[in-house]
């Protein structure tokens, strides 16, 4: 469905341009589907001031069932007395099944023109901190609540082949296949296509993927080799055919059930990965190589991230302006309102004013209180939200953290990036250390801020060796060398850590135990464990 034209495509290929009035009311459904929402309403929001019966609403779900085609009734559910639901989210439009006339490259476009209602809160919000750019935002960018979909990947996934003749098999392969299709999909920067989809496209030719609008193919098989059984997964560009990732997963035959698990994990791991893993690379070279007025706002957001991870104040900078424009192109995207919060808290500085510093910090908790209300199911929009709430509400910004890790537990960047949290909220320290495990065992290629959100969450829990091993692999910032030179002399390595205070005092003599607490946010408790190896360690407090 294509809900700015008013386009339909069904399965067989045929698309229908629905009248004025059944557009607009599949646009009014697809503001919250799956929810129930009354006559009374939907009379209201299509024919405004205007007196219409019952009988528009049936004229105009008959209309767009008969667009659909056969799936039409299961897509719009009559509820008796009550109203209607829309029961699926739909892709872009594309041409009928056996064209070409799809867009030449259907890895970065939108999955969903979900662009008719998108609040203008977080603008204003932001209008008072100096935040507001010139590019004027769209005028249908500020007429409604609902949140918008933004030009993220669209993902399917194949049935996986049995390739050893058996039931067993046969249903290894099925279990993996909804496993890797369920867990993709709790990650809501991706577009993932449903297990009937899946169904649909093992029966069509290769090119059926990417007429549907998926940018990526995953595909696998499943098979026995003498004593032990395997689990080849690949993932593949629609567009080129080319190879971008495979994995291969092996264990004994008798237990097939373990093997099952620990490939879908593997699996969903890397892919969900939304900010290092294989799919992610792909939209950050596809940002690398085009126009920069051109990147979509999802790649500008990966390309800040990619500027993030030099952690210098030029490429934080950079990354900055590069949010703004995406937040401006798109003002329902959680995650680069989180990810603007997050740049704004990286970019304080030891020689900057307190005016400075004061007008990032509160940069950074606007960006994230936009981030949270925009995208209030989306793990790092609440991740960065609770540090806006955290200081009047802790108990509600730490479940807002707890909530993040349970909607992303196989996502190896969203696991590492929540550790860092308990220098927040120092009750979450255990589980934080376990994010952080099982984000390496996920992603054991990390990246090395995994290692800086790691030595934190050691610290917390009182484990200062690892902290110290964990932060010599952090990136060069200044807080993540600080907290190495506090888990160095709290671990015993005293003369180590004050060789090493001498240096960063040098190149940063404002440093002191005070700024770095506040640099970091960190919680009374969390900052008291790190001053005391400040002092130890030699640093002003």
């Amino acid at each position: 469905m294509d809900l700015a034209t008013g386009d339909v495509c069904a399965a067989d290929g045929a698309v229908t341009e629905l009248r004025p009035k059944a557009a607009a009311l599949l646009r009014a459904l697809a503001t919250r589907p799956g929810a129930v929402i009354a006559k009374d309403a939907l009379l209201s929001e299509v024919w405004p001031g205007r007196f219409v019966d019952e009988d528009g609403i049936v004229q105009c779900v008959g209309e767009i069932r008969r667009a659909l085609g056969p799936d039409g009734r299961d897509a719009i559910r009559t509820h008796h007395k009550r109203g209607y639901s829309l029961q699926i989210a739909a892709p872009n439009p594309v041409g009928p099944a056996g064209s070409d006339d799809a867009e030449p490259d259907a890895r970065f476009r939108s999955r969903s023109r979900w662009r008719f209602a998108v609040a203008a809160v977080g603008l204003a919000l932001l209008a008072p901190l100096g935040l507001l750019w010139p590019e004027p935002v769209p005028a249908t960018m500020a007429r409604g609540a609902a949140a918008v979909a933004y030009d993220g990947p669209a993902v399917a996934v194949l049935h996986f082949e049995a390739l050893s003749e058996g039931a067993r098999w046969e249903r290894l392969a099925g279990a993996l296949t909804q496993e890797v299709i369920a867990d993709l999909g709790m990650n809501g920067w991706l577009f993932v296509f449903g297990e009937a989809t899946s169904r649909m496209l093992a029966a069509q030719d290769p090119g059926a993927a990417r007429r549907l609008g998926a940018g990526y193919l995953v595909t696998g098989s499943v098979q026995a080799e003498g004593e032990t059984a395997r689990v080849t997964a690949m993932l593949s560009d629609t567009v080129t055919g080319r190879q971008l990732w495979t994995k291969r997963f092996e264990g004994p035959l008798e237990d097939l059930l373990r093997l099952q698990r620990e490939a879908s994990e593997a699996i969903t791991g890397e892919l969900a990965a939304n900010w290092t893993g294989p799919i992610a690379r792909e939209v950050k070279a596809h940002a690398r190589a085009g126009a920069d007025v051109d990147l979509t706002a999802f790649e500008l957001y990966l390309a800040a991230g990619e500027r993030m991870q030099t952690y210098t104040p030029e490429a934080l900078s950079e990354a900055e302006v590069m949010l703004k424009r995406a937040v401006a192109m798109e003002p329902g995207f959680g995650e680069a309102w989180a990810k603007l919060s997050l740049v704004s808290y990286n970019r304080v500085d030891t020689e900057m004013s307190a005016t400075e510093m004061e007008a990032l910090w509160a940069q950074g908790h606007a960006a994230g209180s936009e981030a949270a209300r925009v995208a209030p199911d989306r793990p790092f929009a609440l991740g960065q939200g609770a540090n806006a709430v955290r200081w009047d509400d802790p108990e509600e910004a730490e479940r807002m953290v707890r909530r993040a890790a349970a909607l992303a537990p196989s996502n190896a960047d969203m696991l590492a990036y929540l550790s860092f949290r308990s220098a927040h909220y120092p009750a979450l320290g255990p589980e934080a250390v376990e994010w952080s495990d099982r984000a390496i065992a996920l992603n054991p290629a990390r990246p090395d801020w995994y290692d800086w959100n790691r030595g934190a969450a050691l610290m917390v829990v009182g484990r200062f060796a690892e902290a110290a091993d964990a932060y010599a692999r952090a990136p060069g910032h200044i807080e993540a060398r600080a907290g190495h030179l506090a888990a160095l002399a709290l671990s015993g390595e005293e003369e180590a850590a004050r060789t090493g205070m001498a240096a960063l005092l040098a190149e940063a003599p404002h440093f002191t135990a005070r700024w770095y607490a506040d640099a970091a946010g960190l919680h009374a408790d969390v900052a008291e464990i790190f001053a005391r190896g400040f002092q130890i360690a030699g640093a002003p407090t």
